[in-house]
């Protein structure tokens, strides 16, 4: 955002986005959000960006594509960064605080089961993966399948 301004139309960042030398891109964004420039910048034409025509364009550009992308999963919700599937050894198994069962794995992770298991126990080889709407599920090396939710 600019200093003070409000939002930066879609269209400058564009600009400044096309600009092919890293200082002048530079400049060009600096600009943008009211950074001045200091001797050794050159300055970026941003007059395009900033034309008085090209700002009653950008906030209809800028409104179009959260419409386009509305509802759909893959677009409002990115795939996580991290992999989807954990590995690791049950260190300890405990009653929690609410009664659930809460498994201590390697390396420190804390998750709790929402049912419960009798047969759970410390060296267990586990896997973790994720589920639907943000869920996970616990397999055990012996068949049997947990939701579970991340203490720490």
């Amino acid at each position: 955002m600019a200093q003070g301004t409000g939002p930066v139309p879609a269209s400058a960042l564009e600009t400044c986005a096309a600009i092919a030398a890293p200082a002048s891109r530079l400049a060009c964004y600096d600009q943008l959000v009211g950074r001045p420039a200091t001797a050794q910048e050159p300055s970026a034409p941003v007059a395009a960006a900033t034309a008085p025509g090209a700002a009653g364009r950008a906030p209809a550009a800028a409104a179009a594509a959260p419409q386009q992308s509305f509802g759909l999963y893959a677009a409002e919700h990115p795939a996580p960064a991290t992999g989807s599937l954990l590995s690791a050894k049950v260190l300890e198994v405990r009653p929690s605080v609410n009664g659930h069962a809460t498994v201590v794995l390697e390396g420190g992770q804390m998750w709790e089961l929402e049912e419960p298991d009798a047969l759970l126990a410390s060296g267990d080889a586990i896997t973790i993966r994720r589920a639907a709407l943000g869920s996970f599920l616990m397999n055990t090396a012996q068949g049997r399948t947990h939701r579970v939710h991340r203490l720490r």
